[in-house]
């Protein structure tokens, strides 16, 4: 993967657990996002976020973007379990922003696989929460990204997930 002037396009697929989800499970835990800032500890600009999934079951989740890596508790258990989500560690992970989807509104449905864009747009599918500021820790060029399920759950494969980040280079 190659970093580019203005942006970059980043594929990030996250390891999920086989079993059934329910609501307020951690989906995957926190995943780098490598390359997402062009200088160690810069800020770019979250445009958009593409996820495509090979289910064709339709669910409802919540990305937590943080500047460390830090765990939002077990997969396929409630978030914080294992007080893996402390207040500490909240504050500790730096936490850059949420953003909510909502997968039932603007999907395609490919036939064997689905994919939908968020952009922002309050009318089509989110609630206005992009774009995003994205900032590095200190000596680094990758953010962290972490999903939690809102609702029940399907059964997933290990890389059913694939999120696709847009971002701009701020500095």
């Amino acid at each position: 993967m190659g970093m580019y002037p203005g942006g970059n396009v980043i594929r990030v697929t996250p390891t999920l657990s086989t079993d059934a989800y329910t609501a307020h499970d951690v989906l995957f835990d926190a995943t780098e996002i490598p390359n997402v800032v062009a200088s160690r500890g810069g800020i770019s600009k979250l445009i958009n976020i593409t996820i495509h999934t090979d289910l064709t079951t339709d669910f409802d989740l919540d990305l937590v973007f943080m500047e460390t890596q830090t765990n939002l508790g077990t997969i396929n258990e409630d978030a914080g379990t294992g007080s893996l989500w402390t207040d500490a560690l909240a504050r500790a992970s730096k936490i850059l922003g949420v953003v909510t989807f909502d997968m039932s509104n603007g999907i395609v449905d490919l036939v064997n696989n689905e994919i939908i864009t968020y952009t922002g747009n309050t009318e089509v599918n989110m609630m206005n929460q992009l774009p995003m500021l994205l900032k590095a820790e200190d000596g680094e060029t990758s953010v962290y990204v972490a999903g939690m399920i809102r609702g029940a759950g399907p059964t997933f494969g290990a890389d059913d997930l694939q999120f696709i980040f847009h971002v701009e280079y701020l500095g």
